[in-house]
């Protein structure tokens, strides 16, 4: 099994959040896992504007906690 480093900006800072996965993971598989993290470790933001009305995850993510995912690397 390898590890991948997903790469994301928060707060104008670049971070990284490593898995393991067999092969390299779907933008959609990192932004569940991502989301998934989110959720356990920060606080949701305020929200600036009423929520659009479809909620993807990668939507719940960067509304919710201000997370766009920027990569997908192996390590």
């Amino acid at each position: 099994m390898s590890q991948w480093i997903i790469t994301y900006s928060r707060d104008e800072a670049a971070e990284v959040l490593k898995v393991k996965s067999k092969d390299k993971p779907s933008l959609e598989e990192a932004v569940t896992w991502l989301l998934e993290w989110a959720q356990e470790n920060l606080e949701p933001l305020e929200p600036k504007e009423q929520p659009h009305e479809e909620q993807t995850p990668a939507v719940r993510l960067e509304e919710r906690y201000g997370i766009t995912i920027t990569g997908i690397a192996k390590d």
